[in-house]
């Protein structure tokens, strides 16, 4: 029953998509990252309202900032292209319902996107920084070889995303953003921690937790009830002695269920469900959007986080820049305006 779909967290997510999306050529679409081509460019007052004119008609407000249309069409259709068929049933789409979802799932994206913006200023950067712009020239040029590489048309590979060079370009500078705002964060005294001893600590405390996890997915087509049902005789297996590692094995449909996580990691379900559990205890079935979770809390070896540290410090510390900028963007509102409210869902083409 195991597939390898591995669940990665947002942060995790939202970087890898975006690779994916940028270098698939052959009809894969980009999913919840989106977010990262979201960002209209930074500039200041003047230049971005110029670039919006000439770009076309403002679909979003977001908090001080302004969304075009063209932004904001490339991510709908990215996402009504992901979810479409879990609206749909005997062939009939339900496009009220979807439009919906697909609306504020965007939203929650330019949120997301123009908080890092904000954010960045804070520290002084820009999307038109000299240190931003170069980062980003690189991922394009590194994007561009892939295709060269593997035969792979470049516009196409964009078209096939809904994006044009512009909106390739706004997406690279906007991670070329995150890579120095994480960098002015973690520097010496910067609002993450850096100090490998401190971190070590951390680490070895409560803050960061072994677990082990069996995902059954409610794939389409399937019976939710039966995937709980499913998840439930987990539990019961290992009360009865089964060995959980067994139980993942046999059972689970994620690729990664043994790892080490910090605080505000996961999905606000799965993590209250682990740090809420001692060591060798199991936890009852976890809803998850997609699924269902059981989680084993597993004890720590020391030998190992000293081993991985440097990726568990490269770990804890995205976590901790991903809860900065939720901090942000939880004080920006989201207004669509008369334009986008104009346009039905067959409309965004």
């Amino acid at each position: 029953m195991a597939k390898e779909k591995q669940q990665l967290t947002v942060f995790e997510e939202k970087r890898k998509t975006l690779i994916k999306k940028i270098i698939a050529v052959m009809g894969l679409v980009m999913i919840v990252a989106i977010a990262v081509v979201l960002a209209v460019m930074a500039f200041d007052k003047y230049k971005s309202e110029k670039y919006l004119e000439s770009y076309g008609e403002t679909a979003l407000r977001v908090g001080s900032y302004d969304m075009d249309y063209g932004m904001y069409r490339c991510r709908y259709l990215n996402y009504r292209d992901e979810y479409i068929r879990e609206y749909t049933e005997n062939g009939v789409t339900d496009t009220a319902a979807l439009d919906s979802f697909i609306r504020a799932c965007v939203a929650d994206d330019a949120r997301y996107t123009y908080a890092k913006i904000s954010l960045a200023a804070d520290y002084g950067y820009s999307l038109t920084s000299a240190d931003v712009v170069a980062i980003a020239d690189t991922y394009a040029e590194a994007m561009k070889d892939y295709c060269e590489t593997n035969k792979m048309d470049f516009e196409e590979t964009l078209a096939a995303g809904y994006m044009d060079e512009e909106i390739f370009t706004f997406s690279l500078r906007v991670m070329a953003l995150e890579d120095v705002l994480r960098t002015a964060l973690i520097s010496d005294g910067g609002e993450i921690e850096d100090n490998d001893e401190k971190l070590l600590e951390i680490f070895k405390g409560d803050e960061m937790i072994h677990v082990k996890s069996v995902f059954i997915e409610n794939d389409d087509g399937e019976d939710i009830e039966e995937n709980r049902r499913i998840a439930e005789e987990v539990i019961e297996k290992y009360k009865g002695g089964t060995e959980f590692n067994k139980l993942i094995g046999n059972y689970s449909e994620d690729v990664y269920g043994d790892y080490y996580m910090t605080r505000g990691e996961k999905a606000d379900a799965y993590d209250t469900a682990a740090f809420s559990l001692d060591d060798g205890e199991i936890s009852d079935v976890v809803v998850a959007p997609d699924g269902f979770y059981v989680i084993l809390r597993a004890a720590k070896d020391e030998e190992y986080i000293e081993n991985n540290f440097e990726t568990l410090k490269s770990q804890y510390q995205a976590v901790r820049l991903k809860e900065k900028i939720e901090a942000r963007m939880n004080s920006f509102s989201v207004v669509e305006t008369e334009f986008l409210r104009g346009l039905s869902y067959g409309e965004i083409e």
